[in-house]
C-alpha cells in the first residue's frame, strides 16, 4: 500500500550502492501517467543516452536503449513507483542477458506477478514498538510526554496502524503542541474523519489507478459498509451489497453477478487497497478515512461505529442526502418527532444497532426514494406501517432481527427485489401481500419460525433466483424455474430428485438441499461448503446422469461438494470409486451418521492412477464397520485428505490398514485427526506412515490404542524433535501413559503439546 516506506527503503539501498558502483546504479521515478514512450525517455535521461529523443518510433527506441544498456559491464536499474506491468523487451531493458539487474517498487502484487519478478519483498506495516519509536523521533519532544498526552498519542498511533507516512505526518503536525486539549482535538478530528491528511493524497493514487468507474464506486461502497478485516463471508456480504446498490450489471444470473463482484474485489486487492493477512483481507483505517474524503459529505452521512445512542439531529438530514450509514452504534429509538425530509435518500443502514427497539410511524414518511433499507441485527419487534408506502424500495434487509414479530403489508412494494429475513427467529408468518412481489429475486426465510410459503405464493414469484426456506411444499419445486441458489428441505426422494434436476439445469454453484430432515433441523447446521446435500433415512443413492430416477434412489448432482448421510440404516456402502472419477469430481466431504448397516465408505475396484479431491471424512455411530476404515491402497488415491473424524464406532480396529506388498504410505496433507469412543481401536496405522502435516490430534476414550503415527526427526545429537507442523495433542491421561514409542525420549519430547481431556 502507499506510504508504507517502499521508496524510503529503496532510496537508502540506492545511496549505499552509489558508494560502490557510482556509474552503474540508476534511479528512475516512473511517470504516473505511464507509457512505454515516457518510461524510455526517463531511463535514457538517467543512463545518459542523449539522442533517444530524436527517435520517435517505439521499437527503434527500444533497440537503441537495449544496445546502450547492454554495452555496460553490469548495471542496476531501479524503477520506483510502477503502476502497470510492461514487457521489458518493448522498453529495451536487457534483463535476459544477465548483465542488468532490474528492481521495481509497486503497490500492486499483480504488477509483480505480470512482470515475472524472481523475488518479491513485501514491506510490512510497523509493529507498535517501532511505530512509537518513529513517532517520538519525528515529534522531537524534549523530555518525556505527560502521561495523559502519551495515552492520546498512542490512540493516534492506533489510527495509523503502523503506516510510516501517517505516523510521520501526525508527529510533525503535533510538534511543539503541549496542551492536552489540542492533542484530544486532533484525536477527535481523526476518529470522526474531519481532518484531511497529506497521506490521503498518496493513498488516493491507488484509488485513482483503479481507472474503471464501476470498480471505484464498488471500492468506495465497501469502505462505507465493512470492517477492517474482511473474511470470505464478508466478501460475500460485499458482493450482495454491490448487487443491492445496483453497482453490478450486464448479467441476468446471480452467478454472473457474483463472478463480476469477485473480479472487482480482486482488482481492488490487486491495487494494494486490501492487504492479504492470515486468511483475511485487511483494510487500513487511513485507507477508509481517505475514502470518506472522496465521497461528498453533502450527499453521504457516515457515522458508523461511533457509539451513538441517538440518531443525528434533524439538521443533518438535508434534502441533498443520498446515503446514510449509521451501522454499529447503540441507537435506541427513532422518535416520533423526527421525520427526515430527504427525497434523494436511496440507502439507510442501521445494521447492528442491537439496542434499537422502536421506529416511529413518522420516520419514513418523507423517504419515498429509499431503495435499500438495512435494519439487520436490531432489536425491533415490528416495522411501522409506513414501510408499506416505500414503493421504490428494492432491498429490505432484516437479517437476525431476533425479536421481530410483525412486518406490515408488502403488496405495494412492486420494486422489491430482495427480502432478507434470515435469523428472525420470532417471526411466525410471512408478511401479507407476498404474492404481489413479482420482481422478487432473493427471499431468505431460514432461521425463522416460518416453515413453508403460503399456498399459491411460490407460483407468483416467477423471477426468484435465491430461496432459503425450511421446507418446500410438494409441487413447488417445479414452480421455481429460475432459482439458482436453493437452501431448503424436502420430504421425499421424488421432490429431492426434482430439485437436483432443477439445480443442474440452472448450473447452480450454491445450494444446501436436505431430504427427510428431523423436525428440529436447521439449514444453518453443517460444514461451510458452497454445494452440500444432507440425506436422511434413505437407503439408496446414485450419481445423477440424466436427472431422472424412478427406482427410489436419491440422485447426487455432479457439482456436489459435501455429502452427509444420516439414519440410512439399510445402506451398506456410500458410493463407488468410479463415481468419484467421472460422476462426482467436485466431492470434497463425506459425512456418515447413524447408518447401522454401513460396511464401507467407498466400494469397488480402485481405478489405476486416479486421484480424488476428498478433503474431509467423518464417520459417526456406524457400528457395522469392521476392522479398517481405510486401506493403504485407498490412501494413495486421496492425496488431498486433510481431516478424519471417527466417533462412536464399536467395530473399527484400525483407521488405516495394510494391504499385500505395501508397508509404507503417506498422508501428505492430513492436518486434523479426531478419534472418540472407539472401544476396539488398537492402531491408527498398520505399517509405517508419514503424516508430516498433522497439526491437531484428538483421542478420547480409545482404551486399546497403543500408538500414534508421528515420525519424530532425530537431531545430530541423537535426540528426537517434534514434527514442525504439530500444534496440539488432546488425549486422556491414561491413554497417553500407555502409548508405545520407537524412541525412549519421544514421550518427553511431545509433553508440551499435550492437553489432557480428563
Amino acid at each position: 500500500m502507499g506510504g508504507v516506506g517502499k521508496t524510503a527503503i529503496l532510496r537508502h539501498v540506492y545511496i549505499s550502492l552509489l558508494d560502490f558502483l557510482p556509474s552503474y546504479v540508476f534511479w528512475i521515478a516512473v511517470p504516473q501517467d505511464f507509457s512505454v514512450y515516457a518510461l524510455q525517455e526517463e531511463i535514457a535521461n538517467a543512463v545518459g543516452l542523449d539522442n533517444l529523443s530524436n527517435e520517435k518510433d517505439a521499437k527503434r527506441r527500444a533497440g537503441l536503449l537495449y544496445g546502450h544498456l547492454n554495452a555496460k559491464k553490469a548495471c542496476i536499474l531501479i524503477l520506483d513507483g510502477l503502476w502497470k506491468p510492461f514487457e521489458v523487451k518493448d522498453v529495451g531493458i536487457p534483463v535476459e542477458t544477465g548483465k542488468l539487474k532490474l528492481i521495481v517498487t509497486t503497490r500492486s502484487p499483480d504488477v509483480c506477478r505480470m512482470m515475472l519478478c524472481q523475488k518479491q519483498i513485501k514491506i510490512e506495516l510497523l509493529d507498535m514498538e517501532d511505530s512509537w519509536r518513529l513517532f517520538l523521533k519525528k515529534l522531537c519532544f524534549a523530555g518525556e510526554l505527560p502521561r495523559e498526552v502519551e495515552q492520546i498519542a498512542r490512540s493516534l498511533l492506533d489510527r495509523c496502524c503502523g503506516l510510516p507516512l501517517g505516523i510521520i505526518e501526525i508527529a510533525t503536525r503535533m510538534r511543539g503542541v503541549k496542551k492536552e486539549r489540542e492533542w484530544r482535538d486532533m484525536l477527535g478530528n481523526l476518529e470522526e474523519s474531519r481532518m484531511e491528511l497529506d497521506v490521503f493524497k498518496r493513498l488516493q493514487l491507488s484509488y485513482l489507478n483503479l481507472g474503471d468507474e464501476q470498480v471505484q464506486q464498488c471500492f468506495l461502497h465497501s469502505m462505507l459498509c465493512s470492517g477492517n478485516l474482511l473474511s470470505e463471508a464478508d466478501r460475500e456480504y460485499l458482493i450482495e451489497s454491490f448487487i443491492e446498490e445496483g453497482l453490478l450489471g450486464g448479467s441476468a444470473t446471480r452467478q454472473g453477478l457474483y463472478d463480476q463482484g469477485n473480479d472487482i474485489l480482486d482488482k481492488i486487492e490487486g491495487a494494494g487497497l486490501l492487504d492479504p493477512e492470515k486468511g483475511h483481507r485487511y483494510l487500513h483505517p487511513l485507507t477508509r478515512d481517505m475514502a470518506l474524503h472522496v465521497v461528498r459529505s453533502t450527499t453521504h452521512m457516515v457515522k458508523a461505529y461511533m457509539g451513538l445512542k441517538e440518531i443525528p439531529e434533524e439538521v443533518f438530514w438535508t434534502d441533498r442526502l443520498e446515503k446514510v450509514f449509521l451501522q454499529g452504534n447503540k441507537i435506541e429509538e427513532m422518535p416520533y418527532n423526527v421525520s427526515p425530509n430527504c427525497p434523494k435518500l436511496t440507502r439507510l443502514s442501521l445494521y447492528d444497532n442491537s439496542t434499537l427497539g422502536d421506529i416511529h410511524e413518522s420516520f419514513f414518511r418523507h423517504l419515498k426514494g429509499l431503495t435499500v433499507l438495512d435494519l439487520g441485527r436490531t432489536g425491533i419487534t415490528k416495522l411501522p406501517d409506513s414501510i408499506s408506502q416505500l414503493e421504490s424500495l428494492e432491498a429490505l434487509l432484516l437479517q437476525s432481527c431476533f425479536a421481530l414479530r410483525f412486518i406490515p403489508y408488502v403488496g405495494k412494494l412492486g420494486s422489491l427485489r430482495k427480502l432478507d429475513l434470515k435469523g428472525c427467529e420470532s417471526l411466525e408468518e410471512v408478511p401479507e401481500g407476498m404474492e404481489m412481489l413479482a420482481n422478487l429475486r432473493y427471499l431468505a426465510l431460514d432461521g425463522t419460525e416460518i416453515e413453508t410459503l403460503p399456498e399459491g405464493v411460490s407460483g407468483k414469484l416467477v423471477n426468484l433466483q435465491y430461496l432459503a426456506i425450511r421446507k418446500l411444499r410438494a409441487g413447488e419445486e417445479v414452480k421455481l424455474p429460475k432459482v439458482e441458489e436453493l437452501h431448503c428441505s424436502v420430504s421425499n426422494v421424488e421432490m429431492f430428485n426434482a430439485c437436483v434436476g432443477s439445480l443442474e439445469r440452472n448450473s447452480s454453484q450454491r445450494y444446501r438441499l436436505v431430504m427427510g430432515a428431523p423436525e428440529n433441523f436447521s439449514l444453518w447446521c453443517g460444514r461451510k461448503t458452497e454445494r452440500s446435500l444432507l440425506i436422511d433415512s434413505c437407503d439408496h443413492i446414485a450419481a445423477s446422469i440424466d436427472g431422472t430416477s424412478g427406482d427410489g434412489c436419491a440422485l447426487l448432482p455432479e457439482s456436489v461438494q459435501s455429502l452427509e448421510l444420516s439414519g440410512c440404516h439399510e445402506m451398506k456402502r456410500v458410493m463407488e470409486w468410479e463415481w468419484l472419477t467421472t460422476l462426482l469430481p467436485n466431492l470434497k466431504e463425506i459425512i456418515t451418521k447413524s447408518c447401522e448397516n454401513l460396511e464401507e465408505i467407498i466400494h469397488g475396484p480402485l481405478p489405476s492412477g486416479a486421484t480424488w479431491r476428498l478433503t474431509y471424512l467423518e464417520v459417526n455411530c456406524c457400528n457395522n464397520m469392521k476392522r479398517a476404515l481405510l486401506t493403504q491402497d485407498m490412501v494413495l488415491h486421496l492425496p488431498f485428505l486433510q481431516e478424519i473424524l471417527v466417533k462412536d464406532c464399536k467395530g473399527i480396529e484400525v483407521i488405516m490398514g495394510t494391504v499385500a506388498k505395501m508397508t509404507h504410505f503417506s498422508f501428505p496433507k492430513l492436518m486434523n485427526l479426531g478419534l472418540c469412543n472407539l472401544p476396539e481401536l488398537k492402531s491408527i496405522c498398520d505399517g509405517t506412515t508419514r503424516c508430516n502435516s498433522l497439526q491437531l490430534i484428538s483421542i478420547d476414550n480409545c482404551p486399546k490404542l497403543k500408538g500414534i503415527p508421528l515420525q519424530l526427526p532425530v537431531l545430530d545429537n541423537g535426540l528426537p524433535s517434534p514434527p514442525p507442523s504439530l500444534q496440539e495433542i488432546r488425549i486422556n491421561r491414561q491413554t497417553w501413559e500407555s502409548l508405545e514409542w520407537d524412541h525412549p525420549l519421544a514421550c518427553s519430547t511431545l509433553e508440551h503439546f499435550i492437553k489432557f481431556l480428563d
